[in-house]
């Protein structure tokens, strides 16, 4: 189904297009959070150091995750703003040639993720087995390494399953993917619980059900993406020009999610390396792991609405609707500052009781609330500057967006590594406490560029009337 978001209510547009988009985030929120449940309550018993194996792991299988949804993003800009355009022959060679690019793409990236899974463990995260007080053997090392590279097989399927669901959003069908995510999310609880409990696979079996559940989920997109976008026997399938468009605003994206996964990788390297001088090291990892994972709740929302408002902005820049993009902006705003407002209410106040799901105890169960705590009294601050960049996203200027992003990663990594190594002024708890920083230069930049107005002119498709 497409939805046309030029005329109507704004609000109620938005919204009918996010509320499916937030349910498919939790839904992908929840099952990741269930390997992390199930390895921490299970495999952790039998192979200590799994969880934090699995943790260790997360910035970079995010990584991944974050290059494949930055070219996404440039998929669902250029078919929204060819849908609003009306330039239905197009719109169709757009949707196969993203397939095609970004399915090689995750076909290049699977390859060098696998091999490089080992070093930038071992080299950049500084993950490491260890051994604690009572001699009992923690090999977070050898775990990561092994769920890694299962993780990396189903990269392409990933990328293939990211270029199917943006498509189907910039034509304004948000609801495919909840659908999708909804089948595989219950496959990969069954498939963690069969592995890990009924056969003991500990990170591994975690993995190949990770796996399996993508493969499941590519194969539901494309064939949906099929239905709506038949092929034609004659067209043609790949458009070098729509695909250079794409990587022209794709790839600013995907740069600047990456850098910004580098730099929860370079976060994790500061855990670790608290981890490596405390005597409480492992309690560390799990509870900045256990943390993270209730941390990307918070987001689920935002980036609904962030989403939602993209769509309709290409949709409505390329139809001459400038009026219902600020319109749009100013209600979105407020919508999500509201929900954000009521979700770090709760969170807040559920900390520990929330950290305790993953197994976790003793002095984990105090850092990782204290980490939850901290996201629910500044997260408002992302969520203004998130939503207000849903307009740049939607309307092409993905360049002056990744150089926000990029801004905040550096003013957070300066901040928490001078913090740390320079002037010793913060522990661990330099991971979080320096987000605030970033994400408020972010949205001075985002909106000065909004004022500024010059996202307006970077719309690669207009209407005529």
């Amino acid at each position: 189904m497409r939805r046309d978001m030029t005329s109507g209510g704004v609000l109620r547009r938005i919204l009918l297009f996010a509320l499916p988009i937030m349910a498919a985030n939790l839904l992908q929120q929840l099952y990741n959070t269930a390997d992390n449940i199930i390895v921490g309550n299970f495999a952790e018993k039998s192979a200590p150091g799994s969880f934090a194996a699995v943790g260790s792991a997360a910035p970079l299988t995010f990584l991944y995750l974050a290059f494949a949804m930055g070219l996404g993003t440039a998929v669902s800009v250029v078919c929204s703003q060819l849908f609003g355009a009306r330039e239905e022959d197009r719109l169709s060679r757009a949707v196969d040639t993203s397939l095609i690019f970004i399915g090689a793409a995750g076909v290049a990236v699977m390859i060098i993720g696998w091999a490089a899974a080992p070093a930038l463990l071992r080299g950049v995260l500084r993950v490491k087995n260890s051994t604690d007080a009572a001699g009992v053997e923690y090999l977070t090392y050898d775990y990561a390494v092994r769920y890694l590279r299962i993780y990396c097989i189903g990269l392409p399927f990933q990328f293939v399953y990211n270029a199917a669901a943006s498509a189907l959003r910039g034509v304004g069908d948000s609801r495919a993917s909840l659908l999708f995510l909804l089948v595989t999310s219950v496959v990969n609880v069954a498939l963690d619980l069969w592995f890990i409990v009924a056969f003991n696979a500990g990170v591994a079996g975690a993995a190949w059900a990770t796996v399996i559940s993508q493969v499941i989920c590519a194969a539901l997109a494309y064939w949906y993406l099929r239905r709506r976008f038949p092929l034609v026997r004659g067209d043609r399938h790949f458009d070098p020009a729509l695909c250079k468009t794409t990587l022209r605003i794709g790839l600013p994206t995907a740069v600047q999610q990456s850098v910004v996964s580098l730099g929860n990788i370079a976060m994790m390297a500061l855990v670790q390396h608290f981890a490596a001088v405390h005597t409480a090291g492992i309690a560390i990892i799990s509870a900045y792991t256990a943390g993270s994972r209730v941390d990307m709740f918070f987001y689920v929302p935002v980036i609904g609405l962030q989403s939602a408002l993209a769509a309709f902005t290409g949709q409505n820049i390329a139809a001459n609707r400038i009026d219902r993009v600020r319109r749009a902006l100013y209600l979105t705003e407020a919508t999500g500052v509201a929900v954000s407002v009521a979700l770090c209410v709760t969170l807040y106040c559920l900390a520990e009781p929330v950290v305790r799901l993953f197994g976790v105890d003793g002095s984990a169960i105090a850092i990782g609330a204290e980490q939850v705590r901290y996201y629910s009294t500044v997260f408002w601050i992302f969520s203004v500057y998130m939503i207000l960049g849903g307009v740049l996203q939607g309307a092409g200027d993905t360049l002056l967006q990744s150089a926000a992003t990029l801004s905040a990663l550096a003013m957070r990594v300066a901040i928490a590594y001078l913090g740390v190594y320079a002037f010793s002024r913060f522990g661990y708890e330099a991971a979080w406490s320096t987000l605030a920083f970033g994400w408020a230069t972010a949205l001075i930049i985002t909106g000065a560029r909004y004022v500024q107005g010059g996202w307006k002119k970077k719309v690669i498709a207009r209407r005529e009337s």
